[in-house]
């Protein structure tokens, strides 16, 4: 009976790989040749960053490699960067809004209403007040109007608070991306001092895709732009067949700096733990060597030349689906930038289960 329960359970996954509409979720990895290690407990406890203390079933220089290869793609500062890979996007958001929340103790958050529904719980989860902006025919958060809402926000609170926006690089149902630059202008427009803000980019959908574009082609979104941290997914572009994401953070920007190089031992914002013999400033602490295994795979698999290519596919496909629909009236638009193609279908009739809305976003 355990082994029937496994092939129907192979077999479902077989038959709605070809079906699947609305997840991105690559599925081109190929990992054989990491199964030999598949029954072996890799468990990446503490940050990768610093001493990995004395447990070694690990895939710590891994996750590093994953993380400077990413930050490179991001621009962040060689001398100002950390990082670690996290169970998923919104533990990544978690522990960028916690180290935000620690360096700015009375700091509010602001998103946009189309932002990922995460961003309110973390919020809640840290007691930080939340603070929601419309956005756009484009559903990019409004600038003017985040400018407006802090100005209003400053006036009733009569101080300085420092501020923390959440970017979305990538929203979930059109895959719009929040202009980090112009953020900062709003920010400049409603008198937030720089050294009081703090913009994370909730790159998880789009972040890959748009780093791999030439600088000329890419929207501002980066550490060139001003993020402050940066999250992706390593499950939807990458194709690693596990949750996971990469989480990158200026380390200057983390509470209680001390200059420390990405080579230097991890002595900011974590204390030693005796049990483990490292640093721990994750969230978790423990999380999956098997992942970071994985994304440092798909990276070495496609190299950026190759992961360029697979963007470049998955635009044209989106464009090609787009213009098949109009052939047959059925209404379907893409969102004019340059993300990693999708489109928003309203079918007048689709099999739905009763759980999908009428829009449907697919995610090539």
């Amino acid at each position: 009976m355990t082994l029937a329960r496994l092939d129907k359970l192979r077999a479902d996954i077989r038959d709605r790989a070809g079906t699947n509409l609305g997840f991105p979720d690559a599925t081109d990895l190929d990992v054989a040749a990491l199964l030999p290690l598949a029954g072996t407990l890799l468990n990446n406890v503490g940050a990768p960053f610093g001493p990995v203390g004395p447990y070694r079933n690990h895939t710590k220089a891994f996750e590093l490699h994953v993380v400077q290869q990413l930050a490179d793609l991001f621009h962040a500062p060689l001398d100002d960067r950390w990082g670690y890979m996290p169970a998923g996007g919104t533990e990544g958001t978690h522990c960028a809004l916690w180290l935000a929340r620690t360096r700015f103790p009375d700091a509010v958050v602001v998103c946009s209403t189309a932002a990922h529904y995460s961003v309110a719980r973390i919020a809640d989860m840290l007691r930080m007040p939340l603070l929601t902006v419309p956005t756009d025919d484009r559903d990019e958060i409004s600038y003017d109007q985040l400018t407006m809402l802090l100005r209003r926000h400053r006036r009733r609170s009569r101080r300085n608070t420092p501020v923390v926006v959440v970017a979305s690089i990538g929203t979930t149902m059109t895959e719009a991306i929040d202009d980090v630059a112009k953020i900062h202008t709003a920010l400049d427009a409603a008198a937030v001092p720089a050294e009081l803000r703090w913009v994370h980019a909730d790159a998880a959908l789009a972040g890959i895709p748009l780093g791999l574009l030439d600088r000329a082609d890419r929207p501002a979104f980066d550490f060139a732009d001003g993020s402050t941290s940066i999250v992706v997914s390593g499950h939807k572009f990458l194709g690693v067949p596990t949750p996971c994401a990469v989480l990158i953070v200026r380390d200057s920007a983390r509470p209680g700096h001390h200059s420390a190089s990405p080579s230097a031992p991890d002595t900011v914002h974590g204390r030693h733990i005796d049990y483990t013999g490292s640093l721990d400033t994750t969230v978790a602490g423990s999380r999956s060597g098997h992942a970071a295994l994985m994304a440092w795979w798909a990276l070495q698999t496609w190299g950026l030349d190759g992961l360029r290519h697979r963007a470049r596919q998955a635009r044209e496909l989106a464009a090609a689906t787009t213009a098949r629909l109009h052939d047959i009236d059925w209404p379907a638009w893409r969102h004019p930038s340059p993300s990693p193609s999708s489109w928003t279908a309203h079918p007048n009739q689709f099999s739905t289960d009763g759980h999908w809305p009428p829009a449907i976003t697919v995610h090539t």
